[in-house]
């Protein structure tokens, strides 16, 4: 009996948003590490991955054509211009406007599209911004821990995920222990997306998309860190991976 190789879905992985504006280097190295993590983490799940890099907004439609899914990766800070803000923090860093475009461009076309996203991090950050969100620019300390520093920029800590969400589903449980590292976090939550993980300071950890025909998840944290839960990260992008072969599905039975 010949058995039929299971399809291998095709995901465009965003480039990380690096130097620029204000830039840290010991943060962008840390950035490309987690970048090349990413890559090999989704490949294992049984995806293609095509590495966006050097893109404008006209190159997007491109990547899109071929594309089953989307993941928006970490990153610098988007510039506050994109949402409106009236004043810039000093605390802002690594600023590449030319990238947050690009994004957020990817983001309209993949919405449009109704391919699947994953975001991370920046790439929440992102996504809000392209729903008309707002973002809060610089965190001021409190309870929770978000951030360490320098090339240690990652800490844990708790995130309890509303009961009703994709994430709560995935993982089967309420609270769960993250890898986090940033300073700003999403504010005013975009039109189309719903906050469902906030950390115990009530800091938005994770939205995902209102809308089931367009499957969107976006997190805080960094299932691509090394040092984050192996199964975590497994359960997050094998969603990805299992909604990108539906897409494709779907757009087979159209195209018969």
């Amino acid at each position: 009996m010949t058995t039929t190789p299971e399809y291998v879905p095709t995901i465009v992985l965003s480039k990380a948003s690096a130097g620029g504006a204000h830039e840290k280097p010991e943060l962008t190295a840390l950035i490309h590490g987690l970048e090349a993590f990413m890559k090999s983490a989704i490949e294992a799940t049984g995806a293609r991955v095509i590495s966006v890099d050097g893109f404008t907004e006209a190159d997007v439609d491109a990547a899109l054509s071929q594309a089953d899914g989307v993941v928006l990766l970490g990153g610098g800070d988007v510039d506050p211009d994109e949402y409106g803000a009236a004043e810039r923090h000093p605390k802002l860093y690594n600023i590449d406007r030319t990238t947050d475009r690009v994004d957020i461009e990817l983001v309209n076309q993949a919405t449009e599209r109704r391919l699947p996203v994953l975001a991370i991090c920046r790439g929440m950050h992102i996504v809000n911004v392209a729903r008309g969100g707002t973002l809060v620019q610089h965190l001021e300390p409190s309870a929770v821990v978000h951030s360490g520093g320098g090339v240690d920029a990652m800490v844990d800590h708790d995130v309890t995920l509303d009961p009703a969400s994709q994430l709560s589903e995935l993982y089967g449980e309420g609270t769960m222990t993250i890898r986090s590292g940033h300073h700003q976090a999403v504010d005013v939550v975009g039109a189309g997306l719903t906050a469902t993980g906030r950390a115990a300071d009530g800091v938005v950890e994770a939205v995902e998309s209102t809308d089931p025909t367009s499957p969107l998840i976006a997190v805080q944290w960094h299932p691509e860190d090394g040092a984050a839960n192996e199964r975590d990260r497994e359960l997050l992008f094998g969603w990805l991976t299992a909604q990108a072969r539906e897409f494709h599905a779907r757009q087979s039975e159209v195209a018969v």
